[in-house]
């Protein structure tokens, strides 16, 4: 049959094919197992960071709901002060009070300017009265 010098070429291709196959399916299984780490490792980072990410939506919404509340706050406390101040007087509600306020004060001025001159003519009167009577 076949001698053993032919089937040594033979063996050595069977046993290189075969180191080959071993090669590629060691390479495969610990490709595959490294990309399910991989994968494994992608789920966890993408649940934390979901995790941190819905903690971090939730304080801004609590906070732009404080935010509102208390802009609700301001809003009715300047209509409450708006309404109050309905009743004040401004500026051109002033402006006739002050002129009536000017017309008293210079009739009280023209009033005691009349009343030193008549207290001086009684002055006056009262002084030739009492040398009249010498």
């Amino acid at each position: 049959m076949f001698a053993w010098n032919d089937l040594q070429p033979i063996a050595a291709m069977v046993s290189a094919v075969c180191s080959i196959v071993a090669a590629t399916v060691a390479v495969t299984v610990y490709r595959k197992s490294q990309a399910s780490d991989l994968s494994t490792k992608i789920a966890q980072g993408d649940r934390v960071i979901r995790k941190h990410t819905d903690r971090a939506i939730g304080e801004v919404k609590n906070q732009l709901v404080s935010a509102n509340h208390r802009l609700a706050e301001m809003e009715d406390g300047v209509a409450r002060i708006e309404e109050s101040q309905k009743h004040f007087l401004v500026g051109k509600d002033l402006g006739p009070l002050h002129e009536k306020i000017n017309g008293v004060s210079n009739q009280v001025a023209a009033t005691a300017a009349t009343s030193n001159a008549l207290k001086e003519q009684l002055g006056v009167i009262h002084e030739l009265l009492l040398r009249g009577n010498r």
